[in-house]
């Protein structure tokens, strides 16, 4: 390919993005059946806090990247972290279409245009993936695994989650992930990876930590959705709840097929909710979050791009 086409292709990827997002974001809001809040009754208090805790797992997510990519020896994010936290939420919304790819090559060529190392951008995007559904799954497990009311779901699908967890633990040990980092690389580029885009025990360790506290953001941001809808909703389910949510959240996440999980998470969410409320209630909670979702992303998008947008000149 001459360098002109690929400029004029280079150039396109944007708009590329975001008509195939449009598509697949209306695509997923066709699927809700919007008739189910004809009747509904929301506490507004429960959903703005819901909303503020959704709000802050997604900056709060933004900033494990950043952080991790720094653990990494990237150079530049300080100076680039208004518009590398827009470009994580423009990322974000790629979730939306069918795959992986779209919300991992989104981060690598938006922030790569920024100066941040391509290598970097993808081993950072490898880990973050890898660390999200380990730790997420490990702690909704520990939330709801404990609890008797769980026999309600399949033993066969409790055996599967345990196994999709050991096998995501052992995913993100630093000499694992690292063996199968440089392995894509390889097949990929052609040629080893340098050891300086390596991961390390300590960057593992760091993001675990950070992303088990967004874990508990977005668990306490679900059960609030669900006690807007049900007040009645004992505080002492805040566990359950919140394991429920995570559970389908990593999941979802495994279940690349689907645009944002959807559909696996819905299902999840709904038959571990059933247990604690009336089922009709249980399927609002589930309709609204996913709702909910949508709309918490695109709020976080837009205030990102008014943040990055308001950055001095350099």
């Amino acid at each position: 390919m001459s360098y002109a086409p690929k400029q004029k292709l280079l150039r396109a990827i944007p708009l590329i993005f975001y008509s195939v997002l449009i598509v697949f974001l209306y695509l997923y809001l066709s699927r809700i059946d919007f008739s189910q809040f004809r009747q509904a009754e929301f506490v507004w208090g429960y959903i703005l806090l819901a909303s503020l805790l959704g709000l802050s797992t997604r900056l709060w997510q933004s900033l494990v990247w950043l952080v991790i990519l720094n653990s990494l020896g990237a150079n530049g994010l300080y100076a680039e972290r208004r518009q590398l936290i827009y470009i994580y939420a423009k990322s974000w919304l790629g979730r939306y279409i069918p795959g992986t790819a779209p919300w991992l090559i989104g981060k690598i060529y938006f922030a790569s245009r920024h100066g941040i190392s391509k290598s970097k951008l993808a081993i950072s995007s490898l880990l973050e993936g890898g660390l999200q559904i380990a730790v997420v799954m490990a702690m909704s497990l520990i939330m709801l695994f404990s609890d008797r009311r769980l026999d309600v779901v399949n033993i066969r699908f409790k055996i599967l989650i345990l196994a999709l967890l050991i096998c995501c633990l052992i995913a993100i040990i630093p000499s694992v992930f690292n063996r199968i980092a440089s392995l894509v690389y390889r097949i990929i580029k052609k040629h080893t990876l340098p050891s300086e885009h390596l991961a390390s025990s300590q960057t593992v360790i760091r993001g675990s930590v950070l992303y088990a506290i967004g874990a508990v953001f977005s668990g306490l941001s679900l059960f609030f959705i669900a006690k807007a809808i049900y007040p009645e909703l004992s505080y002492s389910n805040m566990l359950f709840v919140m394991g429920a949510g995570n559970l389908a959240g990593a999941v979802s996440m495994l279940a690349v097929f689907a645009p944002s999980g959807i559909g696996v998470r819905e299902g999840i969410q709904l038959t571990i909710l059933s247990v604690i409320m009336p089922t009709e209630l249980a399927l609002l909670v589930t309709i609204t979050t996913r709702l909910w979702g949508v709309v918490m992303d695109l709020i976080f998008f837009s205030l990102s791009k008014i943040i990055a947008n308001s950055a001095p000149e350099r």
